[in-house]
Protein backbone atom coordinates (compact mmCIF):
# COMPACT_ATOMS: atom_id res chain seq x y z
CA UNK A 1 0.00 0.00 0.00
CA UNK A 2 1.65 3.40 -1.28
CA UNK A 3 1.12 6.08 1.36
CA UNK A 4 0.18 9.43 -0.08
CA UNK A 5 2.39 12.39 1.31
CA UNK A 6 1.13 15.13 -0.07
CA UNK A 7 -0.36 16.25 3.48
CA UNK A 8 2.90 15.34 5.46
CA UNK A 9 5.10 17.55 2.85
CA UNK A 10 2.23 19.93 2.61
CA UNK A 11 2.21 20.40 6.25
CA UNK A 12 6.03 20.68 6.88
CA UNK A 13 5.91 23.54 4.17
CA UNK A 14 3.30 25.36 5.53
CA UNK A 15 4.59 25.50 9.05
CA UNK A 16 8.32 26.27 8.25
CA UNK A 17 7.39 28.98 5.75
CA UNK A 18 4.76 30.34 8.67
CA UNK A 19 8.12 30.22 11.25
CA UNK A 20 10.29 32.13 8.69
CA UNK A 21 7.39 35.32 7.81
CA UNK A 22 6.55 35.42 11.33
CA UNK A 23 10.60 35.96 12.14
CA UNK A 24 11.23 38.22 8.59
CA UNK A 25 9.60 41.46 10.47
CA UNK A 26 8.71 44.85 8.83
CA UNK A 27 10.97 47.25 8.57
CA UNK A 28 11.48 50.83 7.26
CA UNK A 29 13.66 49.79 5.31
CA UNK A 30 10.92 46.38 4.33
CA UNK A 31 8.02 48.23 4.63
CA UNK A 32 5.92 45.20 3.06
CA UNK A 33 6.02 41.60 4.82
CA UNK A 34 7.20 38.94 2.63
CA UNK A 35 4.94 36.60 1.95
CA UNK A 36 6.33 33.44 2.42
CA UNK A 37 2.84 31.58 3.33
CA UNK A 38 1.35 32.85 0.22
CA UNK A 39 4.64 31.02 -2.01
CA UNK A 40 3.93 27.86 -0.35
CA UNK A 41 0.08 28.06 -1.07
CA UNK A 42 0.66 29.04 -4.70
CA UNK A 43 2.92 25.90 -4.67
CA UNK A 44 0.27 23.66 -3.54
CA UNK A 45 -2.49 25.22 -6.06
CA UNK A 46 -0.53 24.44 -9.05
CA UNK A 47 1.25 20.80 -8.08
CA UNK A 48 -1.14 19.17 -5.49
CA UNK A 49 -3.96 17.61 -5.59
CA UNK A 50 -7.50 19.25 -5.33
CA UNK A 51 -8.44 18.74 -1.68
CA UNK A 52 -4.45 19.04 -0.64
CA UNK A 53 -3.91 23.09 -2.39
CA UNK A 54 -7.60 23.59 -0.83
CA UNK A 55 -6.28 22.55 2.72
CA UNK A 56 -2.65 24.60 2.27
CA UNK A 57 -4.36 27.46 1.06
CA UNK A 58 -6.87 27.70 3.96
CA UNK A 59 -4.28 27.47 6.26
CA UNK A 60 -1.70 29.65 5.26
CA UNK A 61 -4.31 31.98 5.05
CA UNK A 62 -5.25 32.08 8.37
CA UNK A 63 -2.04 31.56 9.51
CA UNK A 64 -1.44 34.65 7.65
CA UNK A 65 -4.02 36.63 9.10
CA UNK A 66 -3.11 35.23 12.98
CA UNK A 67 0.84 36.11 12.39
CA UNK A 68 -0.15 39.75 11.40
CA UNK A 69 -2.98 40.45 13.41
CA UNK A 70 -5.17 40.77 10.67
CA UNK A 71 -9.30 40.16 10.71
CA UNK A 72 -10.16 36.56 10.11
CA UNK A 73 -10.50 34.95 7.07
CA UNK A 74 -9.36 38.06 4.94
CA UNK A 75 -6.11 36.52 3.12
CA UNK A 76 -7.79 33.24 2.92
CA UNK A 77 -10.36 34.70 1.39
CA UNK A 78 -7.99 36.25 -0.98
CA UNK A 79 -6.48 33.05 -1.29
CA UNK A 80 -9.08 31.33 -1.92
CA UNK A 81 -10.21 33.62 -4.89
CA UNK A 82 -6.38 33.42 -6.49
CA UNK A 83 -6.94 29.44 -6.12
CA UNK A 84 -9.65 29.92 -8.90
CA UNK A 85 -7.57 32.11 -10.95
CA UNK A 86 -4.56 29.69 -11.12
CA UNK A 87 -6.28 26.74 -11.26
CA UNK A 88 -7.83 28.01 -14.55
CA UNK A 89 -4.45 29.67 -15.80
CA UNK A 90 -2.91 26.31 -14.89
CA UNK A 91 -4.33 24.94 -18.42
CA UNK A 92 -3.22 27.34 -20.00
CA UNK A 93 0.38 28.72 -19.25
CA UNK A 94 0.98 27.90 -15.49
CA UNK A 95 3.51 24.91 -14.19
CA UNK A 96 5.16 24.70 -10.94
CA UNK A 97 8.23 26.01 -11.88
CA UNK A 98 10.86 28.18 -10.16
CA UNK A 99 10.71 30.91 -12.20
CA UNK A 100 7.34 30.91 -13.31
CA UNK A 101 6.79 30.48 -9.25
CA UNK A 102 8.37 33.61 -8.43
CA UNK A 103 6.81 35.41 -11.32
CA UNK A 104 3.48 34.65 -9.71
CA UNK A 105 3.98 35.28 -6.19
CA UNK A 106 5.34 38.10 -7.06
CA UNK A 107 2.24 39.01 -8.32
CA UNK A 108 0.31 37.87 -6.31
CA UNK A 109 2.12 39.77 -3.03
CA UNK A 110 1.74 43.10 -4.73
CA UNK A 111 -2.69 42.01 -5.37
CA UNK A 112 -2.45 40.60 -1.63
CA UNK A 113 -0.91 43.86 -0.42
CA UNK A 114 -4.06 45.68 -2.16
CA UNK A 115 -6.53 43.49 -0.48
CA UNK A 116 -5.15 44.04 2.59
CA UNK A 117 -4.96 47.53 2.22
CA UNK A 118 -8.61 47.99 1.52
CA UNK A 119 -9.84 44.83 3.57
CA UNK A 120 -8.46 46.87 6.57
CA UNK A 121 -9.30 50.65 5.42
CA UNK A 122 -6.82 52.57 7.79
CA UNK A 123 -8.17 56.07 6.09
CA UNK A 124 -4.95 56.61 4.70
CA UNK A 125 -4.71 58.05 0.99
CA UNK A 126 -3.70 55.88 -1.50
CA UNK A 127 -1.97 57.41 -4.68
CA UNK A 128 0.98 58.36 -2.89
CA UNK A 129 4.62 57.77 -3.90
CA UNK A 130 4.61 55.59 -0.63
CA UNK A 131 2.29 53.15 -1.62
CA UNK A 132 3.83 52.64 -5.13
CA UNK A 133 7.21 52.19 -3.26
CA UNK A 134 5.52 49.59 -0.71
CA UNK A 135 3.86 48.00 -4.27
CA UNK A 136 7.46 47.94 -5.37
CA UNK A 137 9.01 46.46 -2.02
CA UNK A 138 5.84 43.63 -1.99
CA UNK A 139 7.51 42.61 -5.59
CA UNK A 140 10.39 41.86 -4.59
CA UNK A 141 9.20 39.95 -1.59
CA UNK A 142 7.03 38.15 -3.54
CA UNK A 143 10.16 37.34 -5.83
CA UNK A 144 11.92 36.26 -2.33
CA UNK A 145 9.07 34.87 -1.09
CA UNK A 146 8.75 32.49 -4.42
CA UNK A 147 12.01 31.43 -4.43
CA UNK A 148 11.94 30.07 -1.03
CA UNK A 149 8.13 28.77 -1.14
CA UNK A 150 8.50 26.85 -4.75
CA UNK A 151 12.79 25.57 -3.57
CA UNK A 152 11.51 24.52 -0.77
CA UNK A 153 8.37 22.46 -1.32
CA UNK A 154 9.92 21.40 -4.57
CA UNK A 155 13.08 20.01 -2.82
CA UNK A 156 10.57 18.72 -0.13
CA UNK A 157 8.34 16.85 -3.01
CA UNK A 158 11.48 15.36 -4.04
CA UNK A 159 12.51 13.65 -0.82
CA UNK A 160 9.01 12.75 -0.32
CA UNK A 161 8.94 10.55 -3.65
CA UNK A 162 6.26 12.31 -4.60
CA UNK A 163 8.14 14.21 -7.51
CA UNK A 164 10.56 11.54 -9.16
CA UNK A 165 12.99 12.13 -11.85
CA UNK A 166 13.00 9.81 -15.21
CA UNK A 167 14.90 8.79 -17.83
CA UNK A 168 17.59 10.40 -19.16
CA UNK A 169 17.39 11.00 -22.45
CA UNK A 170 19.96 13.16 -24.72
CA UNK A 171 21.91 14.25 -21.80
CA UNK A 172 19.32 15.82 -20.15
CA UNK A 173 17.40 14.67 -17.20
CA UNK A 174 13.73 15.18 -16.84
CA UNK A 175 11.43 15.21 -14.40
CA UNK A 176 8.02 13.77 -14.15
CA UNK A 177 5.65 14.75 -11.42
CA UNK A 178 3.34 11.61 -10.28
CA UNK A 179 -0.19 13.13 -10.29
Amino acid sequence: MRVDMHLPTSVFCVFSAALLQDMVPVTETLPAKIVFLTGVALYAMLAKPLWVALTVTVWAGGLTDALGGLPLLCTSGFLLVVFGAVRLLQRVFLEATLVQGMLLTACVAVCQWVWTRLFVSTGAPVFVWQTAMVLGYAALGGLVAGFFGFALCGWADRMAGIVKPAKEGHGILWAETNR
